[in-house]
């Protein structure tokens, strides 16, 4: 199974982007937050969720790791397939999907191109309790750049062993600085440093 790809963005459409990974490229369908965040020629990781079927293999890409696992959870309602799951994180940021959830704002969800109000009562009753707010003040569900996802991948790993919560609140602190990935993970090694 793919987890994820990383590599260099060769072209992006209205609806993916095409990444090349060392001589091997890649088309994955992607919600619109994840296409403005992948720019041509620059490096992007996407988390992938992989659809086999008898005819054809779907690769679909996500910046984050949350808004994967809300397409997983989306895909688990039975009248939503993975292009209407898209729509929906295409359409709803993930902290207004999950409140439109916990609220039961069905209205909110037929906004959505595709979603009628038979498939968001579905979606309602499906998700209601599954989906979780964002959690601790905000870092939680901060959306990251494919950069500041490798940051984080980074500094979470074993071998630095910051938690994912202390890592987003070292990359919201560094926001706007615009650096390369050496020295963001650099940045906000200093950041952690100066809070211990």
């Amino acid at each position: 199974m793919i987890d994820s790809i990383s590599g260099e963005v060769v072209r992006r459409t209205t609806d993916a982007v095409v990444i090349d990974t060392g001589g091997v490229a890649y088309r994955a369908a992607c919600p619109a937050g994840t296409l403005r965040a992948c720019e041509i020629g620059r490096e992007a990781l996407l988390y992938i969720h992989l659809i086999l079927r008898e005819d054809t293999i779907e690769l679909f890409g996500f910046s984050t790791l949350r808004e994967r696992e809300l397409f997983r959870q989306l895909l688990t309602v039975a009248q939503v397939g993975p292009r209407v799951a898209v729509q929906v994180l295409s359409t709803l940021p993930a902290d207004q999907l999950v409140q439109a959830v916990a609220s039961r704002n069905a209205d909110l969800l037929m906004t959505v191109k595709g979603v009628g109000r038979k498939t968001a009562e579905r979606i309602l009753v499906d998700l209601h309790g599954k989906l979780t707010e964002a959690g601790d003040g905000g870092t939680e569900g901060l959306f990251l750049s494919p950069i500041e996802e490798t940051a984080l991948r980074a500094l979470t790993s074993k071998s630095l062993g910051f938690s994912a919560r202390e890592a987003r609140e070292a990359l919201a602190h560094l926001r706007g600085e615009d650096l390369a990935l050496a020295d963001l993970i650099r940045r906000a090694l200093e950041v952690l440093g100066s809070r211990s």
